[in-house]
């Protein structure tokens, strides 16, 4: 069977003070918002991949509110799906930038309702980059008003996306891959979000 590919936007932490770093770990790290510091945030689940696992036992977890991305499957069509994440991500004191920071590969598999209108999926394998070896596609994003799009590799209104997101699954393929580290990183935000006074820890980082 064939192989999708599919990106997915998620809304990423914004960037901190650098002097953070010691708090909220690696920034080089693009995660999801853990700490639910984007107000643009849909619900109460974090919308993206979830490295350390949804309940943080390890495994390859991804949250989504995608029923278009439920839906294909559903319909067990393809052997593997690799869905591609794009971070919707706003550096410190810059402007906001999508960019690709890796991938979960998917095999047969359907998802499951975790709530009302929120699905999850656990994937097989996982490659995450680092800030500098990540591809900025905000032209892209921006300039075709993509910004809340889901595109895949077999779209037939939207031809380009094949080339599109199958070079963009190759670049990352070709860093090196830090998801030992994206995990340390998620569990430690994870740990951070329990103390009871976090956000006064991080009120000056913003």
């Amino acid at each position: 069977m064939e192989t999708l590919t599919i990106c997915v936007p998620f809304f990423a932490l914004p960037g901190l003070k650098e002097e953070c770093n010691e708090v909220v770990g690696n920034q080089n790290l693009i995660l999801r918002d853990i700490l639910g510091l984007n107000p643009l945030r849909k619900g109460e689940y974090e919308n993206g991949p979830y490295l350390e696992g949804f309940n943080a036992d390890g495994k390859l977890d991804y949250v989504f509110y995608f029923e278009e991305v439920e839906k294909i499957l559903e319909k067990q069509l393809y052997d593997q799906i690799y869905i591609l994440f794009r971070a919707i991500y706003k550096p410190y004191q810059k402007d906001v930038q999508h960019i690709v920071v890796g991938y979960y590969k998917v095999e047969n598999t359907q998802g499951v309702e975790i709530a009302p209108g929120v699905y999850s999926i656990t994937g097989t394998e996982a490659y995450f980059v680092d800030y500098n070896d990540t591809l900025d596609i905000t032209d892209i994003i921006v300039g075709y008003n993509l910004q809340d799009s889901i595109m895949k590799s077999n779209s037939q209104n939207h031809p380009e996306y094949k080339d599109w997101v199958n070079s963009w699954l190759e670049h990352i393929k070709s860093k090196e891959n830090k998801l030992e580290e994206y995990k340390e990183r998620s569990l430690k935000l994870r740990a951070l979000k329990t103390e009871e006074n976090y956000k006064d820890k991080i009120k000056d980082c913003l």
